[in-house]
């Protein structure tokens, strides 16, 4: 929605963010700038299953086209031979499905929104690290992606966790030619392996050693390429980081219906004991991902509203929520008139209030945003609005 914002707990302090969530956030800023860069010069990137294209290439032209990419799957311009390996039959969860038919938001701390087998490691560490200090264009070009140092990239590596996705997921793929990352929109299919981070985020696709990033969100998406058996975009997947760095995974493993413990940044070794699932289990048994919307409330009252209610171009807006439980960290999802969603946190206080102020509001599409307010450890929510006008309006 708008610029800048700030986000303030009940006793007006703003939660630290820290290095890490720094650095995450300039990977954020150097994605959107790249993407919104080739929008803006009308650029048209061609499109690989493992990879984006040169421009030069007779790409899918257009700005809303999301590529499909296959598991074991890798064309044109992969970063790195595989180093990793994906696993075919994966089906998604069948209550992976977003409201109103739409892609399913997730956050990566979800319990068994992730697969893996246990005791062995989809992705290998050690030959990711290894080409890509061989190979120091290529390393240049992948560490800058992601916003880490190249003298960093063997500390980086070390702490990503192996997994599988479990759904067919949304991300920014990136592929390398002439010396430097291309950008593609991709949704890789369930069973694909991919290094997640400390904060629960792919950031490589190990078929092929590309680095992933947060997709760009299109509100008329085209999905195009080797689209696979059972392909339906009302059940694609969008992650979310985590608000907190996490120690263990809870992984599922397919083949055997079970759970386990994976600790962040091992291979596989340490991995905990199976857990069995219900007998019985629903279409979406709590090992599958399922939108915390729907997770009953019973101890929360939540409120949420927009100070002003409504307003013009340039004025500083501000969300309050109140009657959350104590301390919580709350996600906003606001959807603004043009149909983008945006997201945000809000951190309660003690007595479950917090506010995000909005400013640098100047350039912003003019109508009404919808946001929502949501306690995702116990799934209240709340709603609330607010109306822009045009600065020269009357």
């Amino acid at each position: 929605m708008l610029r800048t914002a700030t986000s303030m707990d009940s006793a007006g302090h703003q939660p630290e963010a820290g290095p890490e969530r720094a650095a995450r956030e300039r990977r954020r800023q150097v994605c959107a700038s790249a993407i919104a860069a080739a929008a803006l010069l009308g650029l048209s990137v061609a499109l690989a299953a493992c990879g984006g294209g040169s421009s030069k290439s007779k790409g899918i032209a257009g700005h809303s086209e999301i590529r499909a990419e296959p598991v074991s799957t890798a064309s044109a311009n992969p970063f790195t031979p595989a180093v990793g390996k994906d696993k075919k039959g994966v089906k998604p969860p069948r209550g992976a499905v977003g409201a109103g038919g739409g892609p399913a938001t997730y956050r990566a701390s979800l319990p068994g929104l992730y697969g893996g087998t246990r005791n062995y490691a989809t992705c290998n560490a050690g030959q990711l690290v290894s080409f890509l200090e061989h190979n120091s264009a290529k390393a240049t070009a992948w560490a800058t992606t992601l916003g880490v140092r190249i003298t960093e990239i063997r500390r980086f590596v070390s702490k990503l966790t192996p997994v599988i996705l479990r759904t067919d997921t949304r991300v920014t793929n990136h592929g390398y030619v002439g010396g430097s990352a291309t950008t593609i929109q991709s949704v890789l299919q369930a069973g694909t392996a991919v290094f997640v981070d400390d904060y629960g985020e792919p950031v490589v696709k190990c078929y092929c050693g590309n680095p992933l990033t947060p997709p760009v969100l299109y509100r008329r998406p085209t999905y195009t390429g080797p689209l696979w058996s059972g392909f339906t975009y009302t059940h694609i997947t969008i992650i979310q980081q985590s608000i907190t760095i996490i120690k263990i995974f809870t992984l599922y493993d397919p083949a055997t219906g079970m759970t386990f413990t994976r600790p962040a940044g091992t291979d596989g070794g340490s991995d905990g004991a199976y857990q069995q699932t219900p007998s019985n289990p629903s279409p979406t048994p709590p090992n599958q991902p399922t939108p915390p919307t729907t997770t009953p409330n019973t101890t929360e009252n939540p409120s949420a509203s927009f100070s002003p209610s409504s307003g013009k171009q340039g004025d500083t807006f501000t969300l309050s929520a109140s009657g959350f439980k104590p301390g919580a960290n709350l996600d906003v999802t606001l959807t603004r008139p043009d149909g983008v969603v945006e997201h945000y946190s809000i951190s309660a206080g003690g007595d479950g209030t917090g506010t995000y102020t909005f400013s640098n509001t100047a350039n912003v599409v003019t109508g009404t945003y919808s946001a929502t307010v949501t306690n995702p450890s116990t799934g209240a929510q709340a709603h609330a609005s607010v109306d822009v006008a045009p600065a020269s309006g009357p």
